[in-house]
């Protein structure tokens, strides 16, 4: 399974709304636990490019660079490869504007 990211403070904020009438014994723990979560390294990621491959007369070319579409076998058929081996796109058919 794919790692899941997501912002730092949208997970303070939930902890926030989750506790937000704690009992007074609480407090102390739920403010640690603040800090923790601001404390954290921030994650080494990428924003993901979307893409599709586009027909051509010879085949297939990425939408996104142009590069000419590359072929694998999945499940004993030969199919476009899921990402764009030129520029990283991930070929789900999503158009970005």
């Amino acid at each position: 399974m794919a790692d899941e990211y997501t912002c730092k403070q949208d997970a303070v904020d939930a902890l926030d709304r989750i506790f937000d009438n704690v009992p007074m014994e609480l407090t102390t723990e739920i403010l640690r636990l603040r800090r923790e979560l601001r404390g954290l390294s921030p994650a080494d990621v990428a924003p993901v490019v979307h893409s599709r491959w586009i027909k051509t007369a010879d085949g297939a070319e990425c939408e996104k660079c142009g590069r000419e579409a590359v072929y694998q076998i999945i499940d004993d058929h030969w199919q476009y490869e899921p990402f764009c081996p030129h520029c990283g796109a991930k070929m789900d058919g999503h158009r970005e504007e």
